[in-house]
Parts: structure tokens; C-alpha cells; sequence
């Protein structure tokens, strides 16, 4: 959410202090700024410096942070400085406008009358603050009720009075309903558009509509049959309080995401609908002096009576762990807005009604804990001597992971989503993450297919690997195992091999089960189902653990690898280990630790007194990935070391 600086200033009676300030206080005490901008406003031809603040307003204080009166209330309470009270301009209650809730998702609703509107465009300071904060200017009523939502965190919107027909009744759809809803804006080919679109409701979507139907999907879109345009000249305000679930189910079902529909399903009070309307007729009687302003109907189901927390001043000290004056405690509760009452070291605090995480005694402490600064709270180590226990699904997989491990076997986790299943899944997050996994193997061969294209690299001539993990098919949630050996030269009995590691398995777990064992050209695979309903032996065994080692771990690089061999005809008498230190050294004078294994002697031979080497080397940067040209100048190096040595390259 994006915050202008002075548009905050408007709520704050004392002038605020610099951005780095705001930042600290914001990222400290109760949210995330996830970027600073300096910007320039046109204003009556003067040019202003202003500043964005990008903030993520965490979910917990969603329900009255969504506003730029949400967050200046935080810091006047952080900071130390004193909010505003804008005075609240209502119409007279009235049923001007007829208004039934005949749904209990919707707490409050109120709808205003407002005739002779000159929908013009928007002065230049409400143009600017809107597209500070990432919304575009439409009109001047439009842009009066984004900017009273961007204001108080209250959603608005506007029907044009002459094209709704009867009373409002606020209702569940009914199954197969229709509505045309507003046109989108889409950017398409480098520019915008404005595309229709149609829906088709069911009764869990809950509408606002007139005697011909539906004129918009409440807290989420409005239709286009009530659309304001230039033509408008009367209206009916709308500020309104749905149900959070509701709104989010909607929301996501039909994919509309927008600025309303994430206020509402964050929860708002029912209270702040008076805020928004107020707001709203303050700007809108700039754009439009002559307009008048009629009744506003109000209709509500049984609003919430205020919240009263009891807490004593020793249970806030025991729960923060440090000391904390009483007049210190009231000036925190009062910067928060709460009324409070005091008698004996009891508190009784009343939250102001859009604090709506305040409730408990806890959470009372919680913000007094926050605005004094949690980094006052002392550690206490628990002095905790519970008994764990482990369930049988677990013990089994460990008992199996220690058995391959001991075999010298690696482990690997691949994804549970997976391009089929008999599970979907409602939003993948890729188009080859549609469902749960059925199987283990389908994870297990792609790993051993990128293990076999880095064997080279890693000098192996034997992979073996094994994956135990939940597997989603029809039957249920079941916990599997499958394991694989692959040999990069061909070998014989490679069947056996891996049977025989599994009657390992079996003499280890002291129980018999099903294998569905299989082959992949030189890969063997065996599988086992339902490992966790094995009656298996649970006795581990202890394990020694050697201190000191000389092994040292770096990061690997992700850029692609090149192999080079060389062989050559050398002396009987010359060593091995001997060409192998001049070609070493030959790439390390210019390489710069980009030989990353070898030279390694892979054959040898000799015939007529003369001793033939082959030697392997592999290329490798962090950085980038290596080519032909560049590898081919480390081995013309090589060559000119080798036969400056008397040595003859095959």
C-alpha cells in the first residue's frame, strides 16, 4: 500500500518528522516499508516535494492500517503526536432511498442520496494524491470515493441514481443469476484497453440489486447497468459492511482483486461507514458546490457493543517482564485512543471501535509492549521438561533413512505437486503443478537423470539415491519409499545389486512388505507403499560421532560444466603423477581456478617402451557459462606445456 507524506500530514497536528524517522517508526513498531520515493507534486503551477512510502501492512493490522488516517493513528501513538478529529458531516437519517438486508453477511448498509451533481473532472491536488498512491483519475465522483476509501480504509461506491429501479435490497444471488460487470483495464500491445466481461453468479455470491436484478457483486465489483458516466447528475452512495469470508471467497473465485475487496475481506467495523460517507461529501462538494445532499438510509443488523478489557497493572509488568509506570501505561492507552478508567491498579479500557484485534487482556499488553519497545523485554529461558514423543510414521522413516545412509545412498526431496494426479489442486502455482504427486518414482528418475549429467563432474561411477515422502492417490494419504541405483559403465548382475539391497532393508526393518521393482535402461528402481503401515522392528541403534574433520564445504556453481580429455605418449620411465603436475600447473597459470577436477588419469597402456596416458579435466566458472573458444586456449596451453616436455599428444 502506498502512503503520501502529505496526505498523512492532513490527520497529524504537529508537522512530521523526516522520512528516515517515519521509516524506523513504521518498520519497528508495526510494519514493513518496503520502498521510499521522492517525488515532485504540480500544484497551482508550484512545484512540491512530497514522498511515497511503500508499506505492507501485515495482516493482524489490516483491518485499520488499509488507510492513510489508519497510519498516521500508529504514528501519533509510536511518535509521540496528536491525531486530528476531523469533524464528521452527515445527511439526516431518512428513507429517502429504501434499503432491505435480507442476507446476515451484510452488518450495516447506508445509502445516501445526492442530486444536481456536476460530474466535471477532479481538481489537480485530488489527480495528484490519487496517482501518488497508485490509482488512476476517472471523474470527479469516481475519484471522490477513492479517495475517501484511500482516507478512512472505508470502500465506496456510487450507483447513478436515474438507472436503478426501486428499492435496494441487499441478498445471496440466485443460482445461474447474470451480471455485466464494469469494464477492466487491461494493457494490451503497449496499450490500455477496456475489456467487458460477463459472469454467471451462484447463491454463495452476495449481490447488491434493484427489481430488475443485480447492479453489483457487494464489496467486490460493481455492474455496469448503474455505471456513473458524464451524463450523471444524481446518485446513490453506498458505504456499506460485508461479511470478510464472504467477500474473499467471491473475490478469488472470479479472480477480481482489487483495493475494495481487500479491505473488506481484511474485516472492517461497521462503525467506519459514517467516516467514508463523510469524507466523501467534503470532496465531492469541492468538485460540485451546487450539488444537494439528501437523506441517508441506514440499515443494520445488531451492530457490535463496544469492547471492555479488565487488566490489572501487575499482570502487564509480569507478562512484559519489566517495570512500567502506571502514568506511563495511560499515556500509551490514550495516544491508542482507548478510554480508560483506573481504580486500585485495575484498568478498565475501552479500544476505539476500528481496533477490532484488541479484545482480550493480552492484547491490550501486547500494544503496550509495542509502543514502549519489545526490545525492553528480558529473555527467560522456559523451564520446560516435557516428554516427546514421536509417531510410528516418523520413527519408520527415520529407521529407513538411517539404513540407506549407512549404504552410502543420498537422500532427495522432490516436489508434491505435480502436471497429473488424482488430486487438483485449486490455485497451482504453475501449469505443471496442477495436483498432488501419485508416486515418489516420477521425482526420483528426473533426479537421477540430472545426477547422471553430472557424474562426469562429481567423478562418479555409481549414484545411488533415495526419496521417502507422502504420496496423494485415490485411496489416501500414504507415506512411500523409492530407491534407485545407476552405474555410469556397464556392469553386470545390476538386477541383483539392487535386490540384494533391499533384503538389507528387510533384515534391517525385521518385516516382509510388497516391492514393485523396475528398470530404466542401466537405472534400477525399487518402490514400497505404504511404509508407514509396515509392523516394523523399532529399535535404533546408537551412533558414534567423530569431533574434527578435514573436510571443507563451498558453494557449487550452477553454470553449465566442460570436458576435456588429452592422451599422449610418454617415456616408460615417466610417471604418471609426473604429467600430471605439468598439466596442472600449465592451466593453473591461466585459468584462475577454473579447472575445477582433474587433470584425472583414466587410462593407461604401454607398447614399445613407451607409456600411453589419457587424463580427464572439467571446466567450470561461478560466474558465467564457459565456451569452446576459451576452453580450447586453456588446452592449447597444455599441448605447448607437454611438448615442450618431449611428450607426444595422440
Amino acid at each position: 500500500m502506498k502512503i503520501l507524506k502529505s496526505w498523512l500530514q492532513k490527520h497529524i497536528v504537529e508537522t512530521l518528522p523526516s522520512d528516515e524517522q517515519i521509516e524506523q517508526a513504521l518498520i519497528l513498531k508495526s510494519s514493513e516499508v518496503e520502498g521510499i520515493e521522492k517525488i515532485k507534486l504540480t500544484f497551482d503551477n508550484k512545484v512540491i516535494d512530497d514522498t511515497v512510502f511503500d508499506i505492507k501492512v501485515l495482516p493482524d493490522r489490516a483491518h485499520y492500517m488499509l488507510s492513510h488516517r489508519g497510519v498516521a493513528y500508529d504514528l501519533c501513538a509510536v511518535l509521540n503526536l496528536n491525531l486530528k478529529q476531523d469533524e464528521e458531516i452527515l445527511p439526516i437519517k431518512g428513507e429517502h432511498i429504501k434499503v432491505n438486508i435480507e442476507t446476515e453477511l451484510c452488518s450495516r448498509y447506508t445509502a445516501t442520496s445526492i442530486t444536481n451533481i456536476a460530474n466535471s473532472s477532479s481538481p489537480e491536488w485530488l489527480k495528484n494524491a490519487l496517482e501518488a498512491v497508485g490509482a488512476r483519475s476517472i471523474s470527479g465522483i469516481v475519484d471522490a470515493t477513492n479517495y475517501a476509501m484511500f482516507d478512512t480504509g472505508q470502500p465506496l461506491h456510487a450507483f447513478d441514481a436515474d438507472k436503478v429501479s426501486g428499492s435496494l435490497t441487499v441478498r445471496m444471488a440466485k443460482e445461474g443469476e447474470e451480471i455485466q460487470l464494469l469494464p477492466e483495464r487491461i494493457f494490451i500491445e503497449g496499450k490500455w484497453e477496456e475489456k467487458e466481461r460477463f459472469l454467471k453468479l451462484n447463491s454463495s455470491d452476495m449481490v447488491i440489486a434493484d427489481k430488475k436484478g443485480p447492479l453489483a457483486i457487494a464489496g467486490v465489483k460493481g455492474g455496469l447497468r448503474a455505471i456513473v458516466d458524464e451524463n450523471t447528475k444524481n446518485i446513490i452512495l453506498e458505504s456499506a459492511c460485508f461479511n470478510p469470508v464472504s467477500i474473499r471467497r467471491t473475490s478469488t473465485k472470479y479472480n477480481i482483486r482489487n483495493d475494495s475487496s481487500k479491505r473488506f475481506e481484511n474485516e472492517i467495523t461497521p462503525y467506519l461507514t459514517d467516516w467514508g460517507v463523510s469524507c466523501f461529501i467534503k470532496i465531492i462538494k469541492e468538485i460540485s458546490p451546487k450539488l444537494e445532499i439528501g437523506f441517508i438510509t441506514d440499515v443494520s443488523n445488531k451492530l457490535p457493543e463496544p469492547f471492555i478489557v479488565s487488566l490489572t497493572h501487575k499482570k502487564i509488568e509480569s507478562i512484559l517482564n519489566f517495570t512500567i509506570s502506571e502514568k506511563r501505561v495511560l499515556s500509551i492507552l490514550e495516544k491508542l485512543d482507548c478510554v480508560i478508567g483506573v481504580s486500585d491498579g485495575l484498568y478498565s479500557v475501552t479500544p476505539p471501535f476500528e481496533r477490532l484485534d484488541l479484545r482480550i487482556a493480552e492484547d491490550i499488553i501486547d500494544e503496550i509492549g509495542r509502543i514502549e519497545g519489545l526490545d525492553k523485554i528480558k529473555s527467560i529461558i522456559p523451564n520446560a521438561k516435557n516428554k516427546h514423543e514421536f509417531s510410528k510414521e516418523f520413527l519408520i522413516a527415520e529407521k529407513v533413512k538411517d539404513f540407506f545412509l549407512s549404504k552410502e545412498f543420498s537422500e532427495i526431496q522432490t516436489r508434491s505437486f505435480a502436471d497429473k494426479g488424482d488430486i487438483e489442486v485449486s490455485y497451482p502455482m504453475a501449469s505443471d503443478k496442477g495436483f498432488l504427486r501419485v508416486n515418489l518414482y516420477n521425482g526420483v528418475i528426473e533426479s537421477m537423470n540430472l545426477s547422471i549429467s553430472q557424474a562426469p563432474l562429481l567423478g562418479l561411477d555409481k549414484i545411488m539415491i533415495f526419496e521417502i515422502g507422502k504420496t496423494f492417490p485415490k485411496s489416501g494419504e500414504q507415506l512411500d519409499l523409492c530407491f534407485s541405483i545407476n552405474y555410469t559403465k556397464k556392469i553386470k548382475n545390476k538386477d541383483q545389486i539392487i535386490k540384494d539391497e533391499l533384503e538389507g532393508l528387510i533384515k534391517e526393518l525385521e518385516s516382509d512388505f510388497g516391492v514393485k521393482l523396475f528398470s530404466n535402461i542401466n537405472q534400477n528402481f525399487a518402490y514400497i507403499s505404504n511404509l508407514d503401515k509396515l509392523d516394523v522392528k523399532l529399535n535404533f541403534k546408537s551412533i558414534k560421532i567423530e569431533k574434527g574433520s578435514d573436510s571443507v564445504f563451498k558453494p557449487f556453481s550452477n553454470e553449465p560444466f566442460m570436458v576435456r580429455d588429452i592422451a599422449l605418449f610418454v617415456d616408460g620411465s615417466v610417471g604418471a603423477e609426473n604429467v600430471q603436475e605439468v598439466i596442472k600447473s600449465s592451466i593453473n597459470s591461466i585459468t584462475k581456478d577454473l579447472l575445477v577436477k582433474g587433470p584425472d588419469l583414466f587410462d593407461q597402456f604401454e607398447k614399445e617402451g613407451k607409456k600411453s596416458l589419457a587424463f580427464r579435466m572439467i571446466f567450470q566458472a561461478n560466474d558465467r557459462t564457459l565456451t569452446d573458444l576459451e576452453v580450447n586456449s586453456f588446452m592449447e596451453k597444455v599441448y605447448f606445456s607437454v611438448k615442450e616436455k618431449g611428450w607426444q599428444v595422440r
